[in-house]
């Protein structure tokens, strides 16, 4: 018995070596079939192969973003199709970006790179392999598109009508008829950026990351109406608000008896309305008139939330680019953005962030640091009569309350 099992045994490893044998055999057999492909007669082990070598041409990508599902537009660019193809018309038929016919890159995929680099943040190298361009190629067309969107920057980025009381402050209790001369709200943000060499502590915010202080002012529509980018992160948002008000300024100041809604670190001057500061439980007028305040105001938080969230290259990490490149994205985005607002308003991003109550950071300067004085020419008369305004709006907002308590 002890016999025979030895024997099966031996038995088994003479199979399997038969097996391992035949196996190698097949595998030589198929490479050698591969080998000899007719699709691979050309190749040439000694020889690069090429990076770009337009089995997939950049055309038929777009091609197949724009006219195929949907959602590939919106996924990948975050533009609708026909809003895509309206963009690049006013783009092409304003002469904001040069282009001729006979131009090897067209402007719909100078375009489409653009918006997949600010929409994903891909890298110029990413880009190439996507389109079959080289990185030459991307970085010029992509340059060439971004002095273009600011150009219509300098239309969309503008007040629209404020004649009139906007309808969110009108059909509520708590904001009319006490905010009916806010027409919008004013913030700075902070952007990541690579400054240049020797200036990264001035662009090291308080936060810790190297960003530029970019001030922005949006309507109650979540509309830019006004945007200044390129100061350095450890900047204070009031010492930014000075040198835009510098002339010569393009600043929209509000008309007179108008204001912007702005928080603690903005001085309370003609024009521009913050909330009070070290506000306790003594004094329940400035507590209301600060919390209806906030609720009105982060409009402007709202806004930057929509824009970080479409357009991923804000959030950063930042690629070394040129800081007038990185300036000119910033402006560019807040373009784009201008232009969904008003031809893509159903968009998932601003749906979200309209029901949303975004929480609003009242952080104190690190250092005990106070606002700076901005620029405005305005006599002491002024700025009194403009307290005892926020004064009397606070008095009797807390009154009325009261009434309709009662």
């Amino acid at each position: 018995m002890a016999w025979n099992n030895r024997r099966g045994a031996r038995g088994r490893n003479a199979d399997r070596m038969r097996q391992d044998e035949e196996d190698e055999a097949l595998l030589l057999m198929s490479a050698s079939l591969m080998l000899m492909h007719p699709s691979l007669a050309h190749v040439d082990n000694n020889q690069p192969l090429p990076q770009h070598d337009g089995s997939f041409t950049d055309r038929q990508w777009v091609e197949r973003v724009l006219y195929g599902h949907h959602r590939r537009s919106i996924d990948n660019m975050r533009i609708t199709t026909d809003n895509f193809l309206l963009l690049s018309n006013i783009l092409v038929e304003r002469q904001y970006v040069p282009h001729n016919y006979q131009q090897r890159v067209p402007i719909q995929e100078a375009l489409a790179m653009t918006l997949m680099l600010v929409s994903h943040k891909h890298t110029h190298r990413v880009l190439g392999t996507i389109f079959d361009r080289s990185i030459e190629t991307i970085n010029r067309n992509i340059k060439k598109v971004l002095r273009g969107l600011c150009l219509f920057a300098a239309e969309i980025i503008r007040p629209g009508d404020q004649t009139a009381v906007h309808p969110r402050i009108a059909n509520s209790t708590n904001f009319y008829p006490w905010f009916k001369d806010a027409v919008g709200a004013m913030d700075g943000t902070h952007i990541s950026a690579c400054p240049p060499t020797g200036e990264q502590m001035a662009y090291t915010n308080r936060h810790g990351w190297q960003s530029q202080n970019v001030l922005a002012v949006c309507d109650h529509d979540m509309r830019f109406i006004y945007v200044y980018a390129g100061w350095e992160g450890s900047a204070h948002d009031a010492r930014v608000l000075e040198s835009a008000l510098a002339y010569p300024s393009d600043f929209p100041l509000p008309q007179p008896g108008q204001y912007y809604l702005v928080d603690a670190a903005y001085r309370n001057a003609p024009g521009f309305m913050p909330p009070y500061k070290n506000v306790g439980s003594e004094s329940p007028s400035k507590t209301l008139f600060n919390t209806r305040h906030s609720q009105l105001r982060n409009v402007i938080e709202r806004t930057f939330g929509v824009l970080k969230k479409r357009f991923k290259w804000l959030k950063g990490p930042v690629d070394n680019f040129y800081m007038s490149t990185q300036i000119s994205i910033v402006i560019a985005c807040c373009a784009l953005h201008n232009f969904l607002r008003m031809h893509q308003p159903e968009d998932a991003h601003f749906q979200r962030f309209e029901s949303q109550d975004v929480h609003l950071n009242e952080e104190p300067e690190i250092g005990g640091l106070v606002p700076q004085p901005f620029a405005l020419n305005v006599s002491p008369a002024e700025l009194a009569e403009w307290k005892a305004k926020r004064d009397y709006i606070a008095t009797q907002m807390y009154a009325a309350r009261g009434r309709r308590r009662r």
